[in-house]
């Protein structure tokens, strides 16, 4: 009995320690193009620091991802690789500072299971393979976390500097760290409230210290103010309460597909088990009730807090809400996991672990595996076809930064409705520009730039927010003139996370 016992053991370390290993490495395994939100990045962060201020003033974003990427790019190259290894290295230290904040409550089993569960988790991998900012937020949050505790148990300056400039960082890295940082000084007013003595004093001086983390924050305030006057998030509109459940559930699984279901709901359940058990000291066993850890039921709190917030206000301003804003609440649900795992028998947390990490791998394999935007193979076709000069037309915007980064320079590149290269978003009055364009006018101006000599090629799909059927309607127009158009490429809305059609005018047809 033992021995089995003994075998279970070693066999549950094995197989967590695959789960880190295996996460890791996914981190640095997407060869795919870059997608809109990836190029628009890139874009972004290989200007000046003066430019980057105002290309993020059209953008919506707070500033601090983008400078670090700016320096990641200037110390090792801006291929669409090196990009991604940037967040893929967050990716990696998320894994250790992980078992780092698990560490400090728990023993070293239950550590490395946080670990391997956050480390194989879809979501993060996802954005751990993504040119975008999530990485960064997880890692963020956990340092957080863990100079939050720090600070609390040892009221030693260096604690709280520590935690302060984790704060200002996570509030210029995403504008949703807004709500996090709102429910935080919340429940850290309550606690000024409700403690006496020492603790009283300890939390007054944390408190401090966060509203001196805001003050980075202030100086951004002119731009921020700017942003939500003009930018926005007019590529959607508010989703309903239980929309945002669902869309979260699915972003933690990994995204679309029954795989990606299987691990969201398997994370829901463990989740659960972790916050609605607690240990029967007199039976040593468990029974259904909440959690009686502190240091989880207020990460719980704050996290739960956090999303309503977000959510309720993204619903009264419409505004946009997409599945990966549950990075606010990603790492809580890792927390939760982990202890509700830790607490089945030695035998059932193995067959448990063993089951979830084949599924996230199943669920992660099928995200990577494809790509995530079909401008990689409109481009194939274009250089198997076209000629350099030719001329390549967006509609909507939105495919144009993509496009750009993966076909190169030696073509003209024009975007619906602005007619300008479209190397990067332009979201400014986003909403407006695109509802008062008109198609007919824009091919009549867009066609009196071009040459006899040149073939025009159309990139084109509707169904974006705010354009309604502008593009097909643009389509039509260019038909029109220029006596029909080849297709090409259809648009494959299940293999491509961006589809687009393809459509050529012949140069000789005109």
């Amino acid at each position: 009995m033992i021995k089995k016992l003994d075998l279970q053991q070693d066999m549950f370390w094995v197989v967590a320690t695959m789960g880190i290993i295996f996460g890791a490495i996914f981190n640095f395994l997407p060869m795919t193009p870059l997608w809109l939100d990836e190029a628009q990045s890139a874009s972004i962060a290989g200007e000046s620091f003066s430019s980057l201020l105002d290309a993020l003033r059209h953008d919506g974003h707070p500033p601090l991802y983008y400078f670090l990427l700016g320096v990641w790019a200037d110390l090792f190259g801006s291929s669409d690789f090196a990009l991604r290894a940037f967040s893929g290295f967050l990716g990696c230290l998320v894994i250790v500072m992980t078992w780092v904040a698990f560490r400090m409550h728990m023993g070293r089993k239950e550590s490395l299971l946080a670990a391997s569960l956050i480390a194989s988790s879809p979501f993060s991998i996802r954005y751990a393979t993504e040119v975008r900012m999530y990485s960064l937020l997880i890692l963020l949050l956990l340092c957080l976390y863990i100079n939050f505790h720090r600070a609390t148990q040892n009221s030693r300056n260096k604690n709280k500097f520590l935690y302060a400039l984790s704060l200002a960082c996570l509030l210029l890295t995403h504008y949703w760290s807004l709500f996090f940082v709102s429910v935080l000084m919340l429940s850290l007013l309550i606690k000024v409230n409700r403690s006496t003595g020492r603790e009283n004093k300890d939390y007054k001086s944390l408190m401090f210290w966060s509203l001196g983390a805001c003050v980075p924050f202030i100086f951004w305030l002119p731009i921020f103010f700017e942003q939500m006057e003009h930018t926005g998030t007019p590529w959607a509109r508010a989703p309903r309460p239980t929309v945002v459940l669902a869309l979260t559930i699915e972003a933690f699984g990994g995204g679309k597909g029954s795989e990606a279901l299987l691990v969201g709901v398997g994370l829901s359940l463990l989740t659960a088990l972790g916050i609605f058990t607690r240990l029967n000291k007199t039976e040593s066993g468990l029974e259904v009730g909440l959690n009686e850890l502190f240091w989880l039921k207020r990460i719980c709190l704050i996290s739960i807090c956090t999303m309503l917030l977000g959510g309720t206000i993204s619903l009264l301003t419409d505004t946009a809400f997409q599945g990966r804003y549950g990075v606010f609440f990603f790492p809580f649900t890792i927390f939760a996991s982990a202890v509700g795992l830790s607490r089945l028998s030695p035998k059932a947390s193995l067959s448990v672990l063993t089951v979830f990490l084949l599924l996230c791998s199943v669920s992660v394999a099928r995200e990577l595996s494809r790509d995530r935007t079909q401008l990689g193979e409109i481009a194939d076709v274009v250089a198997s076809k076209g000629n350099l000069g030719d001329s390549i037309v967006f509609c909507p915007d939105q495919l144009a930064p993509a496009g750009n980064r993966i076909l190169g320079e030696g073509y003209e590149y024009f975007t619906y409705p602005s007619l300008d290269t479209g190397k990067r978003i332009d979201w400014y009055d986003y909403s407006e520009r695109n509802l008062n364009s008109s198609p007919s006018r824009l091919a009549e101006e867009f066609l009196d730039r071009q040459t006899s000599e040149e073939n025009i090629w159309l990139v084109w799909i509707d169904g974006f927010e705010t354009f309604e059927s502008k593009c097909s309607s643009f389509r039509s127009e260019l038909n029109r003139q220029l006596s029909g158009g080849e297709t090409l490429v259809n648009a494959d809305g299940d293999d491509y996370y961006n589809p687009a059609n393809l459509v050529r005018y012949d140069s000789n047809k005109r």
